[in-house]
């Protein structure tokens, strides 16, 4: 089958002849991929190896690279193994990426995105920028036909921002400010908006992403990289700060950013991964009882639907994100080099099937 795999820090290839999917388990289903986005974290794997386990294997899920790369999917259900009985063949599904042991004491508590023993099928396990891939049927997703695929792919990166809104415990009327425009930051803007969210203000770097995050629901954008923009942003907020801010930019220096924008017992949300330390003012942190919550992933059963219902309803419309659609076949050279290079592009989504294109 067809398959971009990542082989090792900057080493992704598309492979013709990839190896389909073992058999079937009990309440397993195969997907017949329709289409899969490149996600930032799949970029940080290509360029320096963030999640994808190389040279030993992942303590739960026994695998490590090469192997198929892709968290962000759609499809078809192509086959149900034994035990599946809610799903049936050729049914439109939008799929949760995130599998859980169902044992561990976050699990039981039905908190499934803190699972102790989680597995990122993309990430730790074979994902979905193949023909084929198999996923638990828990973490299905039943979606109209009326509703496209390639928007249905766009569930995974949603649900993420979904998450850290809600974690944020954004209401009605809050003044929400998100750091970065990137797909999880223009993700916030959407969803603090559908939240109830006064005002959503982005801190961008201008170009093509800050005209994508007024399209989003930002009231205002301003650029961080500009003379003034901290005044203007002061100005906004009435020398107060933001009551909730989200960080979704990736580096430390916006992680202290997002911390310094929040007002005095505001809420300081990130949701984004950076493998460092971040040094704060833990007087500043006391003295402004600031809240500082980090948050992650999402589960299939809250926030995942939750993304999928914002889709089916309009409530968040994610077709300004997507920047271009293209075929499994250049999924390197106009996918993941093109991300590299190009700032304009955000979501590339790749399809596994040329009459998708059409």
């Amino acid at each position: 089958m067809k398959a971009v795999v990542f082989h090792n820090v900057k080493d992704i290839r598309y492979e013709p002849n990839w190896p389909e999917p073992h058999p079937l388990r009990e309440g397993e289903v195969l997907i017949a991929t329709s289409w899969c986005g490149i996600c930032g974290t799949d970029m940080e794997d290509y360029t320096r190896g963030a999640i994808i386990p190389i040279g030993e294997p992942h303590p739960v899920s026994g695998r490590m690279a090469p192997m198929v790369i892709g968290h962000e999917y759609s499809g078809r259900i192509a086959e149900v193994g034994p035990g599946v009985k809610d799903l049936k063949v050729d049914q439109k599904v939008a799929i949760e990426c995130v599998k859980v042991c169902h044992r561990c004491y976050w699990c039981k508590l039905g908190e499934y995105a803190s699972c102790l023993n989680q597995v990122s099928i993309g990430q730790v396990d074979d994902g979905g920028m193949a023909e084929y891939f198999i996923v638990p049927a828990e973490n299905c997703i039943p979606i109209p036909e009326e509703m496209p695929d390639d928007i249905a792919a766009m569930a995974e990166p949603l649900a993420v921002m979904v998450r850290g809104v809600r974690r944020g415990r954004v209401t009605v009327g809050d003044l929400v400010t998100v750091v970065g425009a990137g797909t999880i930051g223009l993700m916030g803007i959407a969803v603090a908006r559908a939240a109830g969210a006064r005002k959503v203000i982005s801190i961008a770097h201008g170009g093509h992403r800050a005209e994508v995050a007024s399209l989003m629901g930002a009231s205002h954008v301003l650029n961080s990289k500009e003379d003034g923009w901290h005044e203007e942003f002061m100005d906004i907020t009435n020398g107060l700060g933001s009551e909730v801010v989200i960080d979704a930019a990736g580096n430390l220096s916006a992680m202290r950013m997002a911390v310094d924008l929040t007002m005095r017992r505001g809420r300081c949300v990130l949701n984004s991964v950076v493998a460092d330390e971040v040094k704060l003012s833990a007087w500043d942190m006391v003295i402004d009882e600031k809240e500082l919550i980090g948050t992650v992933a999402h589960s299939f059963d809250r926030e995942f639907l939750w993304a999928v219902q914002y889709l089916l309803d309009g409530r968040v419309n994610v077709e300004p994100v997507i920047t271009d659609r293209i075929y499994v076949e250049d999924a390197v050279g106009k996918g993941f080099d093109r991300l590299l290079k190009d700032r304009n592009q955000i979501k590339i989504l790749v399809a596994l099937k040329k009459e998708l294109l059409k």
